[in-house]
């Protein structure tokens, strides 16, 4: 399996790149849409938060501004730092550094649904994980830690996911 995942810093042309953080923007949201949130989490805004890659966040913005999950109107944030991370429902993060992860998801209490880019799901720490299998984005899912958090992921999510542990 690993012989065919791809570095995410392989050369793209810039169509392909924007291709790419399109379809990332378009899984964000349907991660957004597609995990069943306990009763704490659909009041107020629903915040989507990004981390390292301002070229996601703009395409969240720009995209999905006026868009809902449930009833709750989408915010979305952008961080420089993750030190500044606060108050996320999910948050997407460039994966630059394994220690940072583990840092955020300390923080953040395994309360956040967190996105993430990596070769290897199970190091990522995420409950989601970006991959490229073959040139093609794909992702996984860390169900168990999900569950173990008090999310429950949409079957069709499942289905569609490269991989599942």
């Amino acid at each position: 399996m690993s012989s065919n995942l791809l570095c995410a810093q392989s050369p793209i042309s810039k169509d392909a790149q924007a291709a790419r953080i399109k379809m990332k923007g378009v899984y964000i949201y349907q991660f957004a849409r597609r995990v069943y949130w306990p009763e704490k989490y659909t009041k107020g805004d629903f915040n989507i938060g990004i981390y390292g890659n301002r070229d996601i966040f703009d395409q969240l913005s720009s995209s999905y501004t006026d868009k809902l999950v449930g009833s709750q109107a989408i915010k979305f944030k952008y961080f420089d730092n993750p030190s500044e991370i606060e108050d996320c429902h999910l948050l997407y993060v460039i994966n630059k550094n394994k220690d940072i992860i583990a840092a955020i998801n300390k923080s953040l209490a395994q309360q956040t649904v967190l996105v993430s880019e990596d070769n290897d799901l199970v190091s990522s720490g995420s409950m989601f994980n970006f991959i490229y299998v073959q040139s093609r984005l794909k992702y996984q899912i860390n169900k168990t830690k999900a569950e173990k958090s008090g999310f429950k992921i949409d079957q069709t999510l499942t289905k569609l996911a490269y991989s599942t542990i």
